[in-house]
């Protein structure tokens, strides 16, 4: 059986919290689990620098969808995307093969499922979802997301588009589906793979501290677990 070379894509913010917009926040376990997995699997990781950053800066202000949707922004993530997409293309007629995109929940650029969304008066669209979301939401992907479908389009390839449940909790239905997305993308041939056991890895690479050290336990550094080990050292 030939060797499966396996690449996945990614949102430049999996890998660097530190350049989401403030109000995502920057925190790290998550990227930690995903990048381990990644890691183990030996599936190369492919990131393009993420577009709001590189046009807004660090300090830019949250915004919708309907902002970002201009020939402006999008001329800057098809730019953006250029070298990342010639790079998918050279490893593809080397042998390999793209398993997924991987996006951001909630993301004007590179989300998966943007949904119905709040307005002020001015029809400005507010990074926050709307309470009232319809039964038929007409879901959009974000603008990058599109521009990579239609760069991936170009090369005669699709791949599912699987988005980061950055607010889902551990264990909860999308935190689970996320990883039975992410890992019948990675591992197609994997006759033990089930939604139930998805997310099961979590406990082998989060005490091993994704270096397979049996030695270096890791501490899982959500906010409540912090408080938690808080008031126990005191």
């Amino acid at each position: 059986m030939p060797k499966d070379k396996r690449l996945i894509l990614v949102a430049n913010c999996l890998v660097n919290p530190y350049c989401r917009v403030h109000v995502l926040g920057k925190n790290f376990p998550l990227t930690h689990e995903l990048t381990a997995y990644l890691a183990n699997t030996r599936t190369g990781i492919i990131q393009y620098h993420c577009p709001e950053f590189t046009l807004g800066g660090y300090n830019r202000n949250p915004q919708g969808r309907k902002q970002y949707d201009n020939v402006f922004f999008r001329k800057h993530c098809q730019e953006t995307f250029a070298i990342p997409l010639k790079m998918i293309e050279e490893f593809i007629n080397n042998g390999y093969r793209l398993t997924a995109f991987i996006g951001l929940q909630n993301s004007p650029s590179c989300g998966v499922h943007w949904k119905k969304h709040k307005e002020n008066k001015y029809g400005y669209e507010s990074w926050m979802e709307s309470d009232d979301q319809p039964d038929e939401v007409n879901e959009q992907l974000g603008i990058m997301t599109e521009v990579i479908v239609e760069g991936l389009q170009t090369l005669g390839i699709e791949v599912p588009l699987i988005e980061f449940p950055l607010s889902a909790p551990i264990g909860s239905p999308e935190h689970r589906g996320f990883w039975y997305q992410v890992r019948s993308a990675v591992e197609p041939l994997n006759p033990y793979l089930t939604y139930e056991n998805a997310e099961d890895f979590r406990a082998y690479f989060l005490t091993t501290n994704h270096r397979n050290d049996p030695e270096i336990d890791y501490v899982e550094k959500r906010p409540a677990k912090l408080k938690a080990l808080q008031t126990e050292e005191h």
